[in-house]
């Protein structure tokens, strides 16, 4: 089995078992990264300024049900079956009529060429295999003029720190692939024609415990990960806002919001 195929197994294998929990998880419903999607499409509008959309690594739905307002179709995109029923299942309990699903990796798109007017990704890209692959594909399918709209954890520009966030994440969580840094991906998007129009720069807000029970680490790997935020160097605790608090760590991930459109 080669390393890819390992990654995406490894994505079925954390998100299959756990996708009613994410259906429940705070932070993949509702937080800053997803007012900052709405604002950008104008989802308050409800005016259809899209044809069709594609939500990538859409988990349960969160992302796609966001945009459904403001296209024609929506077709909510996963590697892991189990997410996608739980995005069906909360799309018939939300009345959204529009929305389709579509098994597939972001590096893998089904879809024609120059088919897609608007594609969204939201805190799933450091889960991608391989990212670049992603978004030549999403150039592919996208139609000129059309946008590409992402929002995920991104990582400083230091490199020991984006070390040491890259190597937690890991032990967390076997599936995740990279947090990048923003310099990274701006070269990745200008090399492949994109322009990005405009940008936010929220925060992901997380507690320890919930953040560790969410994909099951063992008590000993817990132990070790509550330990190595508690000791981690002064800059980097800075980096991620790294607090105790009680019995649990309060901390946080820089997040990146772009929308870029497609020359």
């Amino acid at each position: 089995m080669t390393l890819d195929n390992n990654r995406q197994l490894a994505a079925q294998q954390v998100f299959g078992p756990q996708a009613t929990v994410y259906a429940t998880s705070k932070v993949h419903i509702r937080d800053d990264s997803l007012e900052a999607v709405e604002r950008m499409v104008d989802a308050a509008s409800g005016t259809n300024r899209y044809g069709w959309t594609i939500d990538l690594g859409t988990g349960a739905g969160f992302t796609a049900f966001a945009v459904a307002g403001v296209s024609d179709r929506v077709i909510a995109s996963d590697v892991t079956e189990p997410m996608l029923r739980q995005a069906q299942r909360l799309g018939r309990e939300r009345g959204i009529a529009n929305l389709d699903l579509s098994q597939n990796a972001a590096e893998a798109l089904p879809f024609a060429n120059e088919s897609v007017d608007l594609i969204t990704s939201r805190v799933s890209a450091h889960h991608f295999r391989d990212f670049e692959k992603a978004l030549d594909e999403a150039q592919r399918v996208l139609k000129s003029g059309g946008s590409l709209l992402m929002a995920d954890s991104v990582a400083p520009e230091d490199d020991d720190i984006t070390d040491w966030m890259n190597e937690i994440e890991l032990r967390r969580d076997f599936s995740h692939v990279e947090n990048r840094k923003i310099s990274k991906i701006q070269e990745m998007l200008a090399g492949r024609g994109f322009t990005a129009v405009e940008n936010d720069y929220p925060r992901i807000y997380l507690r320890f415990n919930e953040w560790t029970a969410r994909t099951k680490v063992s008590l000993k790997e817990t132990a070790a990960l509550r330990k190595d935020f508690l000791e981690a160097p002064a800059a980097t605790q800075e980096a991620f806002q790294v607090a105790p608090v009680h019995d649990d760590i309060a901390f946080s991930w820089p997040c990146w919001v772009f929308l870029a459109v497609k020359r």
